[in-house]
This record gives structure tokens, C-alpha cells and sequence, in this order.
């Protein structure tokens, strides 16, 4: 049986990542609705395999951002504590994660992707808006960071 994130794992996340970077007083939850719809589109608007849905949270945390700060970090941080959640281990290395970080970072940049994300926040369709983060998980940006996971975590 999988085993989800709700709101409260996913906040802590990003408020134990910003005490990490020695970010603490930038913790605000802006779009408390954002992070439901996050793990709501995990749970029902993807398929059983456990990559996808990890590679789901973070996509959906990066292109929703629902906070202030660390909202890159944070959604592969998710993506990581669900897979550990589900009995997965990393297997990878600090410099790998430093990698993809950085990479993600520039691919952004380089393509965009932050108009991109403002344009999928935009969609008055709920349908339309779940096709297009699932089009985002399909494309260069998401194959990447599956790719990634898969690489990096391993079931136990």
C-alpha cells in the first residue's frame, strides 16, 4: 500500500530545509489550496508506479510554488521523503543531488519554464491544468528529474 505526504510532512520539509540554509524567518506557507492541490494530483491524477508519483510532488510543488522560499528544494525533498517513505533508500551521492539542483536551476532559466509555470497556474480549467503539469512530467524537464530518481533510489 503506498504511502503519501499530506500537508504537514511537506511543510516541515520546507521549513527544515530553510533551518538548514539558515533561512528560518523566510517560512510562510502562501498557498495553503496550492499544497492541497499538490498532493490531491499525486493521489489521484497519476499512476501506480512510485517514481511517477515522486516525480509528481516535485514537479507539482515547483510549479504551483506554495512558498515564500525554497520551493525548488523543497519539492525534491518531497520527492525524496516519499520515496523513502515507501521503503526506497538513496543510493546516490551529495554531488549528484548538488547536480540536478543546479541543473534544474539553469534548465529553468534557460527555457522559460518560470512563465511556463505562471501560464499553468493561470488555467481557469481544472482539467486543463492537470494535463499540463502531467505534460511538464513527460517532457525533457520531468524525464530529467525521473531519470534521477530512479538512479538515485532504490528500493530497500
Amino acid at each position: 500500500m503506498t504511502k503519501y505526504l499530506d500537508e504537514k510532512d511537506i511543510v516541515e520539509i520546507n521549513r527544515k530545509t530553510l533551518e538548514l540554509h539558515k533561512e528560518d524567518s523566510e517560512f510562510h506557507l502562501m498557498m495553503p489550496d496550492d499544497l492541497s492541490f499538490c498532493i490531491d494530483f499525486v493521489k489521484n491524477h497519476t499512476n501506480d508506479d512510485v517514481y511517477d508519483k515522486a516525480l509528481a510532488y516535485c514537479v507539482s510543488i515547483i510549479v504551483l510554488h506554495p512558498f515564500k522560499n525554497a520551493n525548488h528544494r523543497t519539492s525534491l525533498y518531497s520527492a525524496e521523503r516519499f520515496l523513502i517513505l515507501n521503503g526506497y533508500e538513496f543510493t546516490g551521492s551529495i554531488e549528484s543531488h548538488t547536480e540536478l539542483q543546479k541543473w534544474r536551476i539553469d534548465y529553468e532559466e534557460e527555457h522559460e519554464l518560470e512563465k511556463r509555470f505562471a501560464q499553468i497556474t493561470f488555467h481557469d480549467n481544472i482539467q486543463q491544468f492537470i494535463l499540463e503539469i502531467k505534460n511538464l512530467m513527460t517532457q525533457e524537464y520531468g524525464v530529467k528529474i525521473l531519470n534521477w530518481l530512479k538512479e538515485n533510489y532504490k528500493l530497500s
